[in-house]
Protein backbone atom coordinates (compact mmCIF):
# COMPACT_ATOMS: atom_id res chain seq x y z
CA UNK A 1 0.00 0.00 0.00
CA UNK A 2 1.17 3.30 -0.78
CA UNK A 3 0.50 5.82 2.08
CA UNK A 4 -0.80 9.61 1.52
CA UNK A 5 1.93 12.13 0.69
CA UNK A 6 3.94 9.45 -1.21
CA UNK A 7 5.08 11.23 -4.70
CA UNK A 8 5.62 9.31 -7.90
CA UNK A 9 8.30 10.90 -10.33
CA UNK A 10 7.91 14.10 -8.58
CA UNK A 11 4.83 14.93 -10.21
CA UNK A 12 1.99 13.18 -8.72
CA UNK A 13 0.78 12.63 -4.94
CA UNK A 14 -0.57 10.28 -3.22
CA UNK A 15 -4.26 11.23 -1.38
CA UNK A 16 -5.45 8.29 -0.62
CA UNK A 17 -6.73 4.84 -1.53
CA UNK A 18 -10.11 4.15 -3.55
CA UNK A 19 -10.30 0.18 -3.95
CA UNK A 20 -8.77 -2.22 -4.33
CA UNK A 21 -8.97 -5.68 -7.15
CA UNK A 22 -7.46 -9.25 -8.05
CA UNK A 23 -4.30 -7.43 -9.16
CA UNK A 24 -4.42 -3.55 -8.65
CA UNK A 25 -5.24 -0.99 -6.20
CA UNK A 26 -6.40 2.51 -6.98
CA UNK A 27 -5.69 5.83 -5.39
CA UNK A 28 -6.54 9.23 -5.50
CA UNK A 29 -3.84 11.65 -6.81
CA UNK A 30 -2.78 14.89 -7.24
CA UNK A 31 -0.77 16.11 -10.04
CA UNK A 32 1.62 18.30 -7.85
CA UNK A 33 2.26 21.54 -10.96
CA UNK A 34 -1.86 21.59 -11.73
CA UNK A 35 -3.75 20.29 -8.89
CA UNK A 36 -5.93 18.27 -10.73
CA UNK A 37 -7.28 14.99 -9.55
CA UNK A 38 -6.41 12.02 -11.15
CA UNK A 39 -7.50 7.93 -10.35
CA UNK A 40 -4.06 5.93 -10.65
CA UNK A 41 -4.23 1.98 -10.84
CA UNK A 42 -0.71 -0.11 -9.45
CA UNK A 43 -0.02 -3.34 -10.22
CA UNK A 44 -0.13 -5.34 -7.18
CA UNK A 45 3.32 -6.03 -5.09
CA UNK A 46 3.44 -9.72 -5.74
CA UNK A 47 2.64 -9.51 -9.18
CA UNK A 48 4.79 -6.11 -10.04
CA UNK A 49 7.75 -8.44 -9.61
CA UNK A 50 6.71 -10.39 -12.64
CA UNK A 51 8.15 -8.59 -15.56
CA UNK A 52 5.45 -10.04 -18.01
CA UNK A 53 2.68 -9.09 -16.10
CA UNK A 54 4.47 -5.67 -15.45
CA UNK A 55 4.82 -5.46 -18.96
CA UNK A 56 0.85 -6.73 -19.63
CA UNK A 57 -0.33 -4.22 -17.20
CA UNK A 58 1.50 -1.16 -18.55
CA UNK A 59 0.30 -2.46 -22.32
CA UNK A 60 -3.05 -2.12 -20.56
CA UNK A 61 -2.31 1.69 -20.32
CA UNK A 62 -0.81 1.98 -23.73
CA UNK A 63 -4.42 0.22 -25.08
CA UNK A 64 -7.31 2.69 -23.21
CA UNK A 65 -4.93 5.82 -24.51
CA UNK A 66 -6.53 4.95 -27.72
CA UNK A 67 -9.87 5.19 -27.01
CA UNK A 68 -10.80 8.62 -27.58
CA UNK A 69 -14.51 7.94 -26.57
CA UNK A 70 -16.72 10.45 -23.79
CA UNK A 71 -17.87 6.67 -22.55
CA UNK A 72 -14.58 5.12 -22.21
CA UNK A 73 -12.30 6.18 -18.74
CA UNK A 74 -9.41 7.51 -20.28
CA UNK A 75 -5.73 7.12 -19.63
CA UNK A 76 -3.45 10.45 -19.67
CA UNK A 77 -0.28 8.91 -18.00
CA UNK A 78 2.23 5.97 -17.25
CA UNK A 79 4.46 6.14 -14.59
CA UNK A 80 7.26 3.86 -13.25
CA UNK A 81 9.01 5.32 -10.50
CA UNK A 82 8.63 4.02 -7.53
CA UNK A 83 6.32 1.45 -8.99
CA UNK A 84 4.37 0.92 -12.08
CA UNK A 85 1.14 2.29 -12.20
CA UNK A 86 -1.55 4.49 -14.99
CA UNK A 87 -2.99 7.80 -14.66
CA UNK A 88 -6.07 7.45 -15.55
CA UNK A 89 -9.43 10.39 -15.56
CA UNK A 90 -10.80 10.15 -12.26
CA UNK A 91 -14.62 9.33 -12.02
CA UNK A 92 -17.09 9.81 -9.81
CA UNK A 93 -19.98 7.54 -9.26
CA UNK A 94 -21.58 4.35 -8.33
CA UNK A 95 -20.77 1.37 -10.89
CA UNK A 96 -24.03 0.44 -12.89
CA UNK A 97 -24.93 -2.46 -10.45
CA UNK A 98 -24.75 0.00 -7.46
CA UNK A 99 -26.43 2.56 -9.35
CA UNK A 100 -29.51 -0.06 -10.43
CA UNK A 101 -29.67 -0.83 -6.51
CA UNK A 102 -29.83 2.62 -5.28
CA UNK A 103 -32.18 3.20 -7.94
CA UNK A 104 -35.19 0.98 -6.17
CA UNK A 105 -35.22 -1.41 -8.60
CA UNK A 106 -35.29 -2.44 -12.48
CA UNK A 107 -35.02 0.87 -14.09
CA UNK A 108 -37.74 2.22 -17.08
CA UNK A 109 -37.24 1.59 -20.51
CA UNK A 110 -35.95 5.32 -21.32
CA UNK A 111 -33.46 5.09 -18.24
CA UNK A 112 -32.49 1.64 -19.59
CA UNK A 113 -30.97 3.16 -22.64
CA UNK A 114 -29.40 5.81 -21.30
CA UNK A 115 -27.24 3.66 -19.48
CA UNK A 116 -26.56 1.25 -22.06
CA UNK A 117 -26.98 2.88 -25.85
CA UNK A 118 -23.32 4.86 -24.48
CA UNK A 119 -21.92 1.63 -23.46
CA UNK A 120 -22.20 -0.10 -26.51
CA UNK A 121 -20.51 2.93 -28.55
CA UNK A 122 -18.28 2.85 -26.23
CA UNK A 123 -17.12 -1.20 -26.63
CA UNK A 124 -17.97 -0.92 -30.19
CA UNK A 125 -14.90 1.95 -30.77
CA UNK A 126 -12.80 -0.77 -28.56
CA UNK A 127 -13.95 -3.41 -31.30
CA UNK A 128 -13.15 -1.00 -34.50
CA UNK A 129 -9.55 -0.69 -32.87
CA UNK A 130 -9.33 -3.83 -32.60
CA UNK A 131 -9.33 -4.25 -29.20
CA UNK A 132 -11.61 -6.88 -27.01
CA UNK A 133 -12.77 -6.31 -23.46
CA UNK A 134 -13.27 -9.83 -22.65
CA UNK A 135 -13.90 -8.49 -19.00
CA UNK A 136 -17.58 -6.61 -19.48
CA UNK A 137 -19.54 -6.58 -15.84
CA UNK A 138 -21.82 -4.41 -14.44
CA UNK A 139 -18.31 -3.93 -11.45
CA UNK A 140 -16.68 -2.33 -14.76
CA UNK A 141 -19.30 0.35 -15.93
CA UNK A 142 -19.36 3.33 -13.65
CA UNK A 143 -22.26 5.65 -13.66
CA UNK A 144 -21.00 9.93 -13.22
CA UNK A 145 -22.98 12.58 -14.44
CA UNK A 146 -22.92 14.91 -17.36
CA UNK A 147 -22.79 18.56 -16.60
CA UNK A 148 -26.61 18.57 -17.07
CA UNK A 149 -26.64 16.14 -14.14
CA UNK A 150 -27.94 12.91 -16.82
CA UNK A 151 -26.44 9.68 -16.22
CA UNK A 152 -22.54 8.92 -17.96
CA UNK A 153 -21.78 5.47 -18.51
CA UNK A 154 -18.35 4.96 -18.60
CA UNK A 155 -16.60 1.64 -19.28
CA UNK A 156 -13.50 0.80 -17.23
CA UNK A 157 -10.80 -2.16 -16.97
CA UNK A 158 -9.29 -3.41 -19.69
CA UNK A 159 -6.64 -5.20 -17.81
CA UNK A 160 -7.54 -8.59 -19.62
CA UNK A 161 -7.89 -7.20 -23.06
CA UNK A 162 -7.02 -8.99 -26.00
CA UNK A 163 -5.17 -6.83 -29.04
CA UNK A 164 -5.92 -8.36 -32.18
CA UNK A 165 -4.70 -7.94 -35.74
CA UNK A 166 -1.55 -5.59 -35.88
CA UNK A 167 -2.17 -4.29 -33.33
CA UNK A 168 -1.22 -7.86 -31.46
CA UNK A 169 2.74 -6.79 -32.88
CA UNK A 170 2.24 -3.43 -31.89
CA UNK A 171 2.05 -3.49 -28.46
CA UNK A 172 3.68 -6.77 -27.93
CA UNK A 173 1.48 -8.73 -26.56
CA UNK A 174 1.03 -12.93 -26.41
CA UNK A 175 -1.65 -14.58 -27.71
CA UNK A 176 -3.72 -16.40 -24.57
CA UNK A 177 -2.95 -20.12 -24.66
CA UNK A 178 -5.64 -22.13 -25.33
CA UNK A 179 -7.63 -23.16 -22.12
CA UNK A 180 -7.35 -20.66 -19.90
CA UNK A 181 -10.11 -18.80 -18.91
CA UNK A 182 -10.28 -15.31 -18.76
CA UNK A 183 -13.30 -13.07 -16.97
CA UNK A 184 -16.09 -13.57 -14.51
CA UNK A 185 -17.97 -16.19 -15.29
CA UNK A 186 -21.64 -14.72 -14.45
CA UNK A 187 -20.86 -13.04 -18.07
CA UNK A 188 -18.81 -15.19 -19.73
CA UNK A 189 -19.27 -16.37 -23.65
CA UNK A 190 -19.86 -20.19 -24.13
CA UNK A 191 -16.68 -19.82 -26.02
CA UNK A 192 -14.55 -18.70 -22.99
CA UNK A 193 -16.06 -20.73 -20.61
CA UNK A 194 -14.51 -23.77 -22.90
CA UNK A 195 -11.47 -21.89 -23.07
CA UNK A 196 -11.01 -21.08 -26.69
CA UNK A 197 -8.16 -19.21 -27.47
CA UNK A 198 -10.19 -17.40 -30.51
CA UNK A 199 -12.41 -15.00 -29.41
CA UNK A 200 -13.48 -11.95 -31.03
CA UNK A 201 -15.81 -9.19 -30.66
CA UNK A 202 -18.83 -11.47 -30.12
CA UNK A 203 -17.60 -12.77 -26.75
CA UNK A 204 -18.01 -9.00 -25.45
CA UNK A 205 -21.49 -8.81 -27.41
CA UNK A 206 -22.54 -11.49 -24.91
CA UNK A 207 -21.38 -10.33 -22.03
CA UNK A 208 -23.43 -6.93 -22.96
CA UNK A 209 -26.51 -9.23 -23.65
CA UNK A 210 -26.02 -10.54 -20.05
CA UNK A 211 -25.44 -6.87 -18.39
CA UNK A 212 -28.57 -5.57 -20.45
CA UNK A 213 -30.60 -8.74 -18.76
CA UNK A 214 -29.56 -8.06 -15.57
CA UNK A 215 -30.58 -4.39 -15.53
CA UNK A 216 -33.66 -4.97 -17.32
CA UNK A 217 -34.51 -7.58 -14.67
CA UNK A 218 -33.11 -6.99 -11.38
CA UNK A 219 -31.47 -10.95 -11.88
CA UNK A 220 -28.27 -12.51 -13.11
CA UNK A 221 -28.88 -14.28 -16.28
CA UNK A 222 -26.57 -17.87 -15.69
CA UNK A 223 -26.65 -17.57 -12.05
CA UNK A 224 -27.25 -21.05 -10.50
CA UNK A 225 -25.61 -23.06 -6.73
CA UNK A 226 -22.36 -23.93 -8.32
CA UNK A 227 -19.70 -23.01 -10.63
CA UNK A 228 -20.57 -26.02 -12.69
CA UNK A 229 -24.01 -25.17 -12.78
CA UNK A 230 -23.32 -21.98 -14.39
CA UNK A 231 -20.82 -22.83 -16.85
CA UNK A 232 -23.73 -25.52 -17.99
CA UNK A 233 -26.41 -22.64 -18.26
CA UNK A 234 -24.03 -20.46 -20.28
CA UNK A 235 -22.94 -23.73 -22.88
CA UNK A 236 -26.31 -24.86 -22.78
CA UNK A 237 -28.31 -21.19 -23.05
CA UNK A 238 -30.40 -22.14 -20.04
CA UNK A 239 -32.16 -18.87 -18.68
CA UNK A 240 -35.83 -17.74 -17.72
CA UNK A 241 -37.36 -15.82 -20.46
CA UNK A 242 -36.58 -11.61 -19.66
CA UNK A 243 -40.63 -11.10 -20.58
CA UNK A 244 -41.72 -13.51 -17.77
CA UNK A 245 -39.91 -11.56 -14.57
CA UNK A 246 -40.98 -8.15 -16.13
CA UNK A 247 -44.81 -7.62 -17.47
CA UNK A 248 -44.95 -5.26 -20.39
CA UNK A 249 -41.04 -5.91 -21.33
CA UNK A 250 -41.42 -4.34 -24.78
CA UNK A 251 -40.66 -7.40 -27.22
CA UNK A 252 -37.54 -5.73 -29.19
CA UNK A 253 -35.87 -5.27 -25.40
CA UNK A 254 -36.28 -9.01 -25.33
CA UNK A 255 -35.73 -10.55 -28.60
CA UNK A 256 -32.10 -8.12 -28.74
CA UNK A 257 -31.69 -10.08 -25.04
CA UNK A 258 -31.96 -13.11 -27.05
CA UNK A 259 -29.94 -12.76 -29.98
CA UNK A 260 -27.10 -11.03 -27.75
CA UNK A 261 -27.23 -14.52 -25.43
CA UNK A 262 -27.01 -17.07 -28.52
CA UNK A 263 -24.90 -19.85 -27.89
CA UNK A 264 -23.94 -19.84 -31.18
CA UNK A 265 -21.39 -16.92 -32.17
CA UNK A 266 -22.48 -16.92 -35.72
CA UNK A 267 -26.39 -15.93 -34.51
CA UNK A 268 -25.36 -12.60 -31.50
CA UNK A 269 -25.81 -9.49 -33.05
CA UNK A 270 -22.22 -8.98 -35.89
CA UNK A 271 -21.36 -5.68 -34.26
CA UNK A 272 -21.92 -3.74 -31.32
CA UNK A 273 -23.66 -1.12 -33.82
CA UNK A 274 -25.98 -3.55 -35.14
CA UNK A 275 -26.90 -4.42 -31.44
CA UNK A 276 -27.45 -0.71 -30.76
CA UNK A 277 -29.48 0.13 -33.59
CA UNK A 278 -31.99 -2.82 -32.72
CA UNK A 279 -32.12 -1.76 -28.90
CA UNK A 280 -32.71 1.98 -29.87
CA UNK A 281 -36.21 0.67 -31.85
CA UNK A 282 -37.42 -0.52 -28.17
CA UNK A 283 -39.50 2.51 -28.12
CA UNK A 284 -40.78 2.77 -31.77
CA UNK A 285 -44.59 0.56 -32.33
CA UNK A 286 -44.25 -2.17 -34.64
CA UNK A 287 -40.27 -2.14 -34.93
CA UNK A 288 -39.18 -5.06 -36.69
CA UNK A 289 -37.41 -7.50 -33.89
CA UNK A 290 -34.21 -9.24 -34.09
CA UNK A 291 -33.81 -12.91 -35.62
CA UNK A 292 -34.55 -15.52 -32.83
CA UNK A 293 -31.53 -17.70 -32.41
CA UNK A 294 -32.39 -21.33 -33.48
CA UNK A 295 -31.70 -22.41 -29.94
CA UNK A 296 -34.71 -21.09 -28.06
CA UNK A 297 -33.49 -20.57 -24.53
CA UNK A 298 -36.76 -20.35 -22.24
CA UNK A 299 -37.01 -22.86 -19.37
CA UNK A 300 -40.06 -21.80 -17.96
CA UNK A 301 -41.95 -21.34 -21.45
CA UNK A 302 -44.65 -24.07 -22.19
CA UNK A 303 -44.72 -25.85 -25.75
CA UNK A 304 -46.48 -24.39 -27.95
CA UNK A 305 -49.36 -26.56 -29.43
CA UNK A 306 -48.65 -27.96 -32.84
CA UNK A 307 -51.70 -27.97 -34.90
CA UNK A 308 -55.62 -26.40 -34.61
CA UNK A 309 -57.65 -27.46 -31.40
CA UNK A 310 -60.54 -29.80 -32.85
CA UNK A 311 -63.80 -28.49 -31.76
CA UNK A 312 -66.53 -31.04 -30.24
CA UNK A 313 -70.31 -31.22 -32.34
CA UNK A 314 -72.24 -33.41 -33.61
CA UNK A 315 -74.16 -33.93 -37.12
CA UNK A 316 -77.24 -35.67 -38.49
CA UNK A 317 -75.10 -38.66 -40.06
CA UNK A 318 -73.44 -39.40 -36.57
CA UNK A 319 -74.41 -38.03 -32.87
CA UNK A 320 -71.00 -38.56 -31.28
CA UNK A 321 -69.00 -35.52 -30.61
CA UNK A 322 -65.19 -35.37 -31.55
CA UNK A 323 -62.62 -36.26 -29.07
CA UNK A 324 -61.66 -33.82 -26.85
CA UNK A 325 -58.46 -31.74 -27.29
CA UNK A 326 -55.50 -32.69 -25.30
CA UNK A 327 -53.78 -30.10 -24.14
CA UNK A 328 -49.82 -30.10 -24.11
CA UNK A 329 -47.69 -31.63 -21.83
CA UNK A 330 -45.97 -29.12 -19.44
CA UNK A 331 -41.78 -28.97 -19.71
CA UNK A 332 -39.07 -26.84 -20.64
CA UNK A 333 -39.01 -26.23 -24.55
CA UNK A 334 -35.40 -25.84 -25.26
CA UNK A 335 -35.75 -26.28 -29.43
CA UNK A 336 -38.76 -24.91 -30.77
CA UNK A 337 -39.66 -26.50 -34.21
CA UNK A 338 -42.78 -25.36 -36.06
CA UNK A 339 -44.85 -28.47 -37.12
CA UNK A 340 -47.69 -28.01 -39.51
CA UNK A 341 -50.53 -30.19 -38.24
CA UNK A 342 -51.41 -33.73 -39.62
CA UNK A 343 -53.82 -33.73 -42.42
CA UNK A 344 -57.33 -35.22 -41.68
CA UNK A 345 -58.27 -38.61 -43.12
CA UNK A 346 -60.27 -37.96 -46.04
CA UNK A 347 -63.73 -40.71 -46.44
CA UNK A 348 -64.85 -42.13 -49.15
CA UNK A 349 -67.10 -40.51 -51.15
CA UNK A 350 -70.31 -42.30 -51.29
CA UNK A 351 -72.43 -42.60 -54.94
CA UNK A 352 -76.05 -42.63 -55.44
CA UNK A 353 -78.47 -45.04 -57.48
CA UNK A 354 -82.08 -44.02 -58.37
CA UNK A 355 -81.98 -41.84 -55.69
CA UNK A 356 -80.74 -44.33 -53.48
CA UNK A 357 -77.82 -43.60 -51.24
CA UNK A 358 -74.89 -46.26 -51.35
CA UNK A 359 -72.75 -47.05 -48.19
CA UNK A 360 -69.27 -45.68 -49.21
CA UNK A 361 -66.71 -48.23 -50.27
CA UNK A 362 -64.23 -50.12 -47.63
CA UNK A 363 -60.77 -48.71 -48.66
CA UNK A 364 -58.72 -51.75 -50.14
CA UNK A 365 -56.86 -53.28 -47.65
CA UNK A 366 -52.62 -52.36 -48.27
CA UNK A 367 -50.70 -55.04 -50.10
CA UNK A 368 -48.71 -57.03 -47.01
CA UNK A 369 -44.68 -56.13 -47.08
CA UNK A 370 -42.75 -58.58 -48.08
CA UNK A 371 -40.55 -60.46 -45.28
CA UNK A 372 -37.10 -60.37 -47.20
CA UNK A 373 -37.03 -56.65 -46.60
CA UNK A 374 -35.95 -54.76 -43.68
CA UNK A 375 -37.60 -51.72 -42.58
CA UNK A 376 -35.09 -48.82 -44.17
CA UNK A 377 -33.63 -46.92 -40.80
CA UNK A 378 -35.34 -43.36 -40.42
CA UNK A 379 -32.52 -41.96 -38.64
CA UNK A 380 -28.45 -42.05 -38.28
CA UNK A 381 -27.47 -45.15 -36.54
CA UNK A 382 -25.73 -44.60 -33.09
CA UNK A 383 -26.26 -45.42 -29.57
CA UNK A 384 -29.53 -46.54 -28.46
CA UNK A 385 -31.82 -43.81 -25.94
CA UNK A 386 -31.54 -44.90 -22.52
CA UNK A 387 -34.30 -43.02 -20.32
CA UNK A 388 -32.35 -44.94 -17.43
CA UNK A 389 -28.66 -42.68 -18.09
CA UNK A 390 -28.15 -40.31 -14.85
CA UNK A 391 -26.54 -37.11 -16.20
CA UNK A 392 -25.29 -35.99 -12.79
CA UNK A 393 -23.63 -39.72 -12.63
CA UNK A 394 -21.72 -39.67 -15.93
CA UNK A 395 -20.27 -35.68 -15.17
CA UNK A 396 -19.26 -37.41 -11.89
CA UNK A 397 -17.01 -39.67 -13.25
CA UNK A 398 -15.58 -37.35 -15.98
CA UNK A 399 -14.66 -34.96 -12.58
CA UNK A 400 -13.40 -37.73 -9.87
CA UNK A 401 -12.22 -40.32 -12.18
CA UNK A 402 -9.71 -40.25 -14.90
CA UNK A 403 -10.94 -37.66 -17.97
CA UNK A 404 -12.89 -40.38 -20.36
CA UNK A 405 -14.60 -42.67 -17.45
CA UNK A 406 -17.98 -40.41 -18.35
CA UNK A 407 -17.55 -41.03 -22.30
CA UNK A 408 -17.40 -44.48 -21.23
CA UNK A 409 -20.57 -44.43 -19.21
CA UNK A 410 -22.32 -43.42 -21.97
CA UNK A 411 -21.13 -45.71 -24.26
CA UNK A 412 -18.76 -43.59 -26.20
CA UNK A 413 -15.99 -46.76 -26.38
CA UNK A 414 -13.60 -45.18 -28.69
CA UNK A 415 -14.00 -41.53 -27.88
CA UNK A 416 -13.64 -42.20 -24.19
CA UNK A 417 -10.27 -44.19 -24.80
CA UNK A 418 -9.07 -41.66 -26.98
CA UNK A 419 -9.57 -38.90 -24.41
CA UNK A 420 -8.13 -41.09 -21.41
CA UNK A 421 -5.00 -41.22 -23.78
CA UNK A 422 -4.83 -37.49 -24.41
CA UNK A 423 -5.55 -36.33 -21.34
CA UNK A 424 -3.09 -38.77 -19.79
CA UNK A 425 -0.08 -37.70 -21.83
CA UNK A 426 -0.87 -34.35 -21.60
CA UNK A 427 -1.50 -34.58 -17.78
CA UNK A 428 2.07 -35.81 -17.23
CA UNK A 429 4.12 -33.44 -19.91
CA UNK A 430 2.01 -30.50 -17.82
CA UNK A 431 2.62 -31.80 -14.42
CA UNK A 432 -0.60 -32.44 -13.65
CA UNK A 433 -2.07 -28.80 -15.14
CA UNK A 434 -4.30 -30.27 -17.81
CA UNK A 435 -6.36 -32.08 -15.83
CA UNK A 436 -7.20 -28.94 -14.16
CA UNK A 437 -8.68 -27.20 -17.54
CA UNK A 438 -9.90 -30.33 -19.22
CA UNK A 439 -11.35 -32.42 -16.62
CA UNK A 440 -14.75 -29.80 -16.52
CA UNK A 441 -14.81 -29.49 -20.21
CA UNK A 442 -15.25 -33.51 -20.54
CA UNK A 443 -17.51 -33.52 -17.79
CA UNK A 444 -19.73 -31.12 -19.31
CA UNK A 445 -19.57 -33.12 -22.42
CA UNK A 446 -20.38 -36.11 -20.73
CA UNK A 447 -23.25 -34.68 -19.10
CA UNK A 448 -24.60 -33.00 -22.17
CA UNK A 449 -24.43 -36.61 -24.06
CA UNK A 450 -26.44 -38.34 -21.15
CA UNK A 451 -28.92 -35.83 -20.56
CA UNK A 452 -29.18 -36.51 -24.62
CA UNK A 453 -29.74 -40.57 -24.02
CA UNK A 454 -31.97 -40.00 -21.23
CA UNK A 455 -34.49 -37.67 -23.26
CA UNK A 456 -34.58 -40.48 -25.72
CA UNK A 457 -32.38 -38.93 -28.43
CA UNK A 458 -30.12 -41.24 -30.11
CA UNK A 459 -26.34 -40.32 -29.99
CA UNK A 460 -23.42 -41.09 -32.34
CA UNK A 461 -20.21 -42.58 -31.14
CA UNK A 462 -17.97 -39.10 -31.23
CA UNK A 463 -21.13 -36.42 -30.71
CA UNK A 464 -20.12 -34.18 -27.98
CA UNK A 465 -22.31 -31.67 -26.04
Amino acid sequence: MLAPGTLLENRYEIVRPLGSGAMACVYLVRHVALLSQHALKVLDDTLAADADLRNRFLAEGRIQAQLAHPNVVSVTDIVTQPVAGLVMEYVEGPTLDGFVQAHGGPPDLALVLDLLLPVLDAVGAAHALGIVHRDLKPENIIVSRDSRGRPRPMVADFGIAKIMGAEAARFGKRKTEAGLRMGTLLYMSPEQVRGSADLDARSDIFALGAILYEVVTGRVAFAADSEFDTMKNIVEGQFAPPERLIGGLPPVVAACIRKALAVDPAERFETCDAFRQALALATTPGAPLPQRPSLSIAVTRLPEPVGPVPVARADAASSRPAPPAIPPAAGPALRSREVAPAKPARAPLAGSVGGLVTPPRPPPPPPPRPPSLPALPTHAPGLPPDPGTSPLLAALLGLVCIPGVGQLYNGQAAKGLVLMVVVSTLTCATGGFSWFLTAPVLAIDAWGVAARRKRGSRVGAWTSF
